[in-house]
């Protein structure tokens, strides 16, 4: 496996594991049981999703089954405290001792066993206790060492991860979802089927060169906050196409002051200027999430699945601030979220991409404080969920342009967004390039091939 820079730092002594020769011999492991990768909820695989991913609170409510991402936050001691911790090395060791990865072969199963393995590893690295209490560093190291060589045993080749299924492009042609927006059914979940053409109505915003390489792209709190396991795409629609759309971007770095200066109770600092000329009603955001992998080499490769799809529909531009959440129809916007589902996925319906309802809830894990809401001395979690759209609308309640945070990439001195001169090397490509970069150079990725580099 390839090192990274961040591997000088690691003298990595806790390889006793490896230094051990063996993995010890456990029982089976009691749990939730589950039927992802098998109808069998005993199947070896089943068994480590359910120990690592499925949660429950103090009321036995379930959590996680078919999660985006796992119920871990900054401060969870899931996984490092008892039983948990205990549960999870038996699992661990009894999938390394029987050579589990062997059982299932299909490429796309073990992409999202990676996936789903590989964002445990880094919650791990990431996990800070509360002050006073444990620092958890040994029972780190036991589920990281063994975390490690379950994802370097599940890793597929470069070849193999390029094949894998266009999930999107399926899900279009599925028929499952509506084509485009309908005004008289604003409820309605659609996928876009033009959404990723280089040349279509959808225009990907390209990511800055004049920031920091590595930086995150156009989305970086998505990218930062998945810890780069995750592509991010921002594109943007205007209702009279693409070149419009060029337009208008021309018109946002022609601004003369496109930032202020403001001070609110301590130094001053820069924003976007309000009186930026907005983009008209109709006009539609997307971010669309693609899965990281890494092959067997340890090279990272973004893959053709996509994860989820967040779209936005501006129905009319409100004078609504960037801060009120009250209502979501003071935003004038129209919120849809389109999700992977494992068992979707596994069985070939609708690309494995599934309409996030309206009224659903969830415990949500993005941008969220580090306190753990399933923890087990704590009062039941369903007291912390949240409607999954008002997760959307926290960060993207402001009327018009006040809600799109991508503005830095449209803005001087960033360079200007022009129409690549070739599909192969415009805004996806350098997004990619820009996202690899910053994975290859953080901590815990250095960390996971330091453990790798140090099996004998």
């Amino acid at each position: 496996m390839r090192p990274s820079t961040a591997l000088v730092l690691l003298a990595l002594a806790p390889i006793a594991l490896w230094a051990a020769g063996a993995f010890p011999r456990s029982p089976q492991t009691p749990g939730i049981a589950v039927a992802i990768y098998d109808e069998n909820p005993s199947h070896i695989w089943n068994r480590l999703y359910a120990a690592l991913r499925i949660r429950e609170d103090s009321q036995g409510n379930r959590y996680g089954e078919d999660s985006l991402d796992p119920m871990l936050w900054p401060e969870s001691e899931h996984l490092l405290a008892q039983p948990s911790h205990e549960l999870a090395l038996r699992v661990l060791d009894e999938f390394l001792r029987t050579h589990a990865e062997t059982l299932i072969q299909d490429p796309l199963k073990r992409a999202l066993s990676q996936r789903d393995l590989w964002a445990v590893f880094d919650w791990s690295v990431q996990q800070s206790s509360w002050a006073g209490q444990p620092g958890y560093g040994n029972e780190k190291r036991e589920l990281q060492t063994r975390l490690a060589e379950v994802l370097r045993r599940l890793a597929l080749t470069q070849e193999q991860i390029k094949s894998l299924p266009d999930n999107y492009a399926q899900a279009v042609a599925s028929g499952a979802f509506a084509a485009k927006y309908n005004p008289e059914q604003p409820q309605q979940p659609f996928l876009p089927p033009d959404l990723f053409d280089p040349r279509g109505p959808w225009v990907c915003i390209t990511p800055s060169p004049d920031y920091p390489i590595g930086y995150g792209g156009v989305a970086p709190l998505h990218f930062a906050n998945f810890s780069g396991r995750s592509l991010f795409l921002v594109f943007m629609r205007l209702p009279e196409g693409r070149q419009a759309t060029l337009d208008y971007f021309q018109t946002l770095w022609n601004f003369p002051q496109p930032w202020v200066s403001v001070s609110i109770g301590g130094p001053e600092v820069s924003q976007e200027n309000p009186s930026l000329p907005s983009f008209p009603a109709g006009t539609q955001v997307a971010l669309a999430r693609q899965m990281v992998l890494f092959d067997k080499q340890g090279n990272l490769v973004v893959s053709p699945i996509t994860e989820s799809v967040q779209i936005r529909v501006y129905r009319e531009i409100t004078t609504a601030q960037a801060r009120d959440t009250s209502d979501e129809r003071h935003s004038g916007q129209d919120f849809f979220e389109i999700r992977i589902s494992r068992p979707l996925l596994f069985s070939g319906k609708q690309g494995g991409l599934r309409a996030t309802a309206r009224d659903e809830i969830e415990l949500p894990t993005f941008q969220t404080k580090g306190d753990d809401p399933i923890g087990e001395s704590q009062a039941p979690a369903h007291a912390s969920l949240m409607r999954t759209m008002e997760t959307c609308l926290l960060c993207h309640s402001g009327g018009g342009i006040s809600s799109f945070n991508s503005l830095n990439s449209l803005l001087k001195p960033t360079r200007r967004q022009e129409e690549p001169g070739s599909v192969n090397y415009g805004p996806r490509s350098e997004s990619e390039s820009n996202a690899l970069w910053w994975k290859v150079n953080h901590y815990d990725w250095g960390l996971l091939n330091g453990y790798w580099n140090a099996k004998p």
